[in-house]
């Protein structure tokens, strides 16, 4: 997010403790910028932790009874990641990951 957004200005109060240690440790000037960074990893956070209790329950043991052991679990992902590089062979640095991940973040 951060960069030359948009941006609005917000009004927000804090206790007096807070706001002291804040105040210590952002470099003076850059208390929105601390604000901006803080509040974005929380929302990732946040949005991650509502994903996952949506999710929950979704995967029954009845539904997928192949699955039912450990080492059932741990040969179809090795699977999936064996059809994954069979896809992509060049891709021997993790490019693609990199790329998920960076798009995850905007």
């Amino acid at each position: 997010m951060g960069g030359k957004a948009k941006t609005e200005k917000m009004s927000v109060t804090l206790p007096k403790e807070l706001a002291g240690e804040i105040r210590s440790i952002a470099p003076q000037g850059e208390i929105s910028s601390f604000f901006t960074e803080a509040l974005e990893h929380f929302l990732a956070y946040r949005k991650q932790e509502i994903a996952l209790e949506k999710g929950f329950g979704a995967w029954t043991n009845e539904s997928h009874p192949d699955l039912a052991t450990p080492e059932e679990s741990t040969a179809y992902v090795r699977a999936i990641r064996e059809a994954d590089r069979e896809r992509h062979p060049k891709d021997t640095k993790g490019e693609r990951r990199k790329t998920w991940l960076a798009n995850l973040q905007q």
